[in-house]
């Protein structure tokens, strides 16, 4: 009986500890979702991510109502939204190509729309076959490296 209860305490504790340390992504989430359909039009939604360089942005990727699939980047504050149309540049898989391809990763650890020096980027993490942490950051129009980071 006591070993129930203690499972029954330790579950319900862990579900509660989980939605608390949830609540500021799924907040960030909800609000970029909102702002992302009032200025984007979007129809759909398919995509939630963020970048963090010097400051946080949120991304949405959806489709808007003219049947564009659009990336929406979106300031941490919300006040500054900016809005590109996918066929603008690479998408994420010819940005992982080009890791891939050039750099041979152990594994890419993370990728993610952003904005640097004011343009769109492609920000990729990854670990070399060495142990070693990098950090790309590919011009989202051409995926030409705009920034690199060895040895994080």
């Amino acid at each position: 009986m006591i070993f129930v209860a203690a499972v029954i305490i330790l579950v319900g504790g862990s579900s509660i500890i989980y939605h608390e340390i949830r609540k500021p992504v799924d907040s960030a989430r909800s609000q970029s979702l909102r702002i992302a359909k009032k200025y984007a039009h979007l129809k759909t939604t398919t995509d939630f991510s963020w970048a963090n360089d010097k400051q946080t942005s949120y991304v949405v990727t959806g489709i808007n109502k003219q049947n564009v699939p659009v990336y929406v980047i979106i300031s941490n504050n919300g006040k500054k939204v900016r809005i590109f149309k996918q066929s603008a540049g690479i998408d994420r898989n010819d940005a992982l190509k080009k890791i891939w391809n050039s750099y041979n990763p152990k594994k890419v650890t993370t990728i993610s729309m952003g904005i640097y020096k004011q343009k769109p980027v492609w920000e990729v993490g990854y670990m070399t076959n060495s142990g070693q942490l990098c950090l790309k950051t590919l011009n989202f129009k051409n995926g030409a490296v705009v920034r690199s980071v060895n040895n994080i």
